[in-house]
């Protein structure tokens, strides 16, 4: 599905705003990775901290199952020319769908989470702008979508986790993308007629 690609698309833009070499930042699919096993104390070194985690919402949902223009009609969004003659376009299909994305900040001290997260605070209110690529049929556009911040701001650093060593702030901020669809890009043959002159008598 599409998702993958505000996955990557969001991952980018964390990353842009930690300039922390030491910041690991992890993406969805990593994160559930991490979270699936149990660490071995004996056999396994401690996660590294400070460390950020982006999750997915397992449940997406699709917003409407009734066809709109862009579900069926599609939107020309590149043309192959030949004669200077249209013969092939790509067709871009979409469908709305709820996003959502949690973004965890652990860190060993409390000072240094509350600092991450008033730092993010003011990046996701202030740049909400996600560039998504889209590589299907190699049509190379880019559609804008935007992220809101979610009001509450969740410090759940009491919520143990097994992987980590010792004591660590955990903060947590919930994101919605508010423009999220699935995307189609299909090629399309493009039929031409010619022009034929009617003589009247």
């Amino acid at each position: 599905m599409s998702v993958g690609l505000y996955d990557k698309a969001l991952l980018d833009k964390i990353k842009g705003w930690v300039k922390d070499d030491s910041m690991r930042i992890t993406s969805p699919n990593e994160t559930r990775r991490l979270f699936e096993y149990k660490a071995d104390t004996e056999n396994d070194a401690p996660i590294k901290l400070p460390l950020i985690t982006l999750r997915r919402a397992s449940q997406i949902e699709i917003l409407n199952t009734n066809k709109k223009p862009l579900t069926y009609d599609g939107l020309t969004i590149k043309y192959k020319e030949e004669n200077n003659t249209p013969t092939r376009g790509l067709i871009l299909n979409a469908i709305p769908i709820d996003l959502n994305y949690q973004i965890d900040i652990y860190t060993r001290y409390f000072n240094e989470g509350d600092e991450y997260v008033r730092n993010f605070v003011f990046n996701l209110i202030n740049y909400p702008t996600l560039l998504v690529e889209l590589p299907y049929n190699n049509c190379k556009s880019i559609k804008e979508a935007h992220i809101r911040l979610l009001s509450t701001i969740e410090d759940n650093s009491d919520i143990p986790e097994r992987i980590f060593a010792g004591e660590f702030t955990r903060f947590t901020l919930q994101i919605h993308v508010d423009d999220a669809y699935l995307y189609d890009c299909r090629a399309k043959d493009h039929v031409c007629i010619d022009e034929i002159q009617f003589q009247y008598d």
